[in-house]
């Protein structure tokens, strides 16, 4: 974190930067907040070099015989420095040089604070920048006022998004800080003698340019605080504090999360009636009847000895694909895996008919992971056959017959039926049977339309067999708040355009989010998992 400035004798300059390094084995004691250069060089990597300093006041931070300022957080680990220029000169130096020179030159954001960088940057790799410049008032300077601006430097771009708000707040609260001591100076010497706006608008007794013995005024004189970088050093301090020691919240929340919260906020106003919106009836245990025929609601019917079965369960979702791939393909022109993807992300409806409560029950959790919970309505171990719009995951049991007319009325209700109806004599016979061994049947009464990009993408991530399985859970889950992410667009260019778009109008606006028509039924299905906050969020926006 550094406080740039943009001197009117050496152009931007940095003046104050202060960085984090790892107490563990320095030899620095407890107690004391000023260092000499002869400790500080053995705490720092980069050595007395690091710490030199400029003679010019409006350039220079640290008080006379002082090369840096420290606090020790003994608990976190972590030496917070603060010094003319960072540490570690060979990687981190041309970086903030780069970054100073950028925000006040060429970088200029309208609203105050701005981003800038990227991954492949010079300087020993990529650099991310938080930059909020501002003004300080000054009757000596050019305009009655002196640039200056606060950065964060990060080589992590999403972990600098993410603590986007964070970042706006705190150093909003710098900053209004210094506006006020340099504000209440400007008045004390407007008051002192004639308005210098005046006296520069009649040209009396003005200088044009400032004489070359008279030094640029130091930010100390501008706000009368002559420990003003003492108390910046503890304001930076904090910053790298919560930012070292995970203090901060990684930015927004995710939809599924601000679901959960509304969720408890209403169990706590009536515990009875928390609704999540994945409505789950908890499944009976597994009884099968030795030598039934199937046709009975409590597992194989008929007269017979009981025998608890182990049930078997699916482990992963590159067991489902696994599985899947082995079934007889229901479309000859896409695989059943991506069959179950199609009518999963689109919104259309699941049956999984089985005798095995359990087994059904994994397969829906793990396909829930795929999608955002108020997309998601699950009934499971369920007699009678529900409508989409009551559950789009539906859990029937072996003997729970279909309706006749969803064979013929594919466009109106798209399904995706799975039979599992393992053999009864071999199920008595054995307390446990792997899904492997299982005999599926996937048909579906509407063949899929041309496969969305997320398909493919979550396919080709299940399909790698190098990718270990945390990877693949945090790939899974980023890939998942892209593509809310891009149905929150969808949702806010709806609301704010209340009309009916033409055909190129629609291809035109899915291309600005890296999408093809053949994802717009994924965009209007998924701004169902936009949560109550973020849609009023969007709609006052919008308003505004």
């Amino acid at each position: 974190v550094a406080l740039t400035h943009f001197c009117e004798d050496h152009g931007p300059s940095v003046v104050m930067c202060t960085q984090a390094v790892r107490l563990s084995g320095l030899p620095v004691a407890k107690g004391g907040s000023c260092l000499d250069g002869t400790t500080i060089s053995s705490a720092l990597p980069g050595g007395p070099a690091s710490l030199t300093s400029t003679k010019c006041p409006a350039c220079r931070s640290m008080p006379p015989n002082t090369l840096a300022m420290y606090t020790a957080d003994w608990q976190g680990d972590l030496l917070l420095v603060s010094s003319q220029h960072p540490a570690a000169p060979n990687q981190l130096y041309s970086q903030l040089r780069q970054a100073c020179l950028r925000v006040h030159s060429c970088e200029v954001c309208p609203t105050g604070a701005m981003y800038f960088g990227d991954d492949a940057g010079g300087g020993g790799g990529g650099c991310h920048v938080f930059a909020s410049p501002f003004q300080l008032d000054d009757v000596k300077a050019r305009g009655l006022s002196s640039q200056f601006s606060v950065l964060a430097l990060s080589r992590d771009g999403r972990m600098l998004l993410q603590s986007w708000p964070w970042l706006v707040n705190r150093s909003a609260e710098i900053i209004a800080g210094l506006r006020d001591a340099a504000a209440a100076q400007f008045s004390a010497e407007q008051s002192a003698g004639c308005s210098a706006r005046a006296a520069r608008i009649n040209g009396s007794g003005w200088v044009r340019m400032r004489r070359s013995d008279v030094p640029a005024r130091s930010l100390a004189q501008l706000t009368s605080n002559p420990s003003v970088y003492r108390r910046l050093h503890a304001c930076f301090a904090r910053l790298l504090r919560g930012w070292q020691r995970e203090e901060l919240a990684p930015g927004r929340p995710t939809e599924d999360q601000l679901a959960l919260n509304s969720v408890l906020c209403l169990a706590e106003e009536d515990e009875d009636s928390a609704d999540d919106g994945i409505r789950t009836v908890v499944p009976t245990p597994t009884k099968l009847v030795g030598g039934g025929d199937g046709g009975g609601s409590s597992g194989l019917g008929g007269e017979g000895v009981q025998l608890s079965v182990v049930s078997a369960v699916f482990h992963s979702l590159r067991h489902v694909r696994e599985r899947l791939h082995q079934a007889p393909p229901a479309c000859q022109s896409i695989d059943n895996f991506s069959l179950l993807l199609h009518h999963l992300l689109t919104g259309n409806q699941i049956v999984f008919r089985t005798l095995l409560p359990e087994l059904a029950k994994s397969f829906f959790t793990l396909l829930r992971c795929l999608l955002p919970s108020n997309c998601s309505q699950e009934l499971l171990n369920w007699q009678r056959y529900e409508e989409p719009y009551r559950c789009n995951l539906l859990g029937l049991t072996a003997d729970t017959r279909l309706p006749d007319w969803i064979a013929a009325d594919g466009e109106g209700h798209p399904m995706l039926l799975l039979d599992c109806r393992p053999d009864a004599s071999a199920l008595a016979a054995q307390a446990f049977i792997p899904v492997d061994d299982l005999d599926l049947v996937v048909t579906t009464n509407r063949p899929a339309r041309p496969a969305a990009q997320l398909i493919g993408q979550i396919d080709s991530l299940l399909g790698d067999p190098v990718l270990p399985e945390e990877s693949l859970d945090l790939l899974l889950a980023n890939a998942k708040e892209d593509w809310l992410e891009r149905a929150r667009q969808t949702y806010a260019f709806m609301q704010a355009h209340r009309r009916q778009f033409s055909d190129g109008q629609v291809t035109a606006f899915l291309s600005s989010l890296g999408c093809q028509r053949a994802d717009e039924i994924v965009l209007k299905f998924w701004t169902r998992g936009i949560s109550g906050l973020t849609r009023r969020e969007i709609i006052k926006s919008c308003r505004q």
